[in-house]
């Protein structure tokens, strides 16, 4: 089982990375360091839990 965690991370970085802003034409000037994607999956693990919800996997 894969961790929710290293999936949000996963696409945290590859928002900045592998999808760059196509009206951005300096986009590769913004890549984000793995530190800021753990640092922005973390925030986003803590607003969820302060809010209420929690992540689950679906059953198949």
């Amino acid at each position: 089982m894969t961790d929710p965690r290293d999936i949000i991370y996963a696409a945290i970085h590859s928002a900045f990375v592998k999808y760059p802003r196509e009206d951005d034409p300096a986009s590769h000037d913004h890549w984000i360091q793995p530190e800021e994607s753990a640092h922005l999956t973390k925030v986003v693990l803590a607003e969820l839990e302060a809010n209420g919800f929690q992540i689950v996997k679906k059953s198949s």
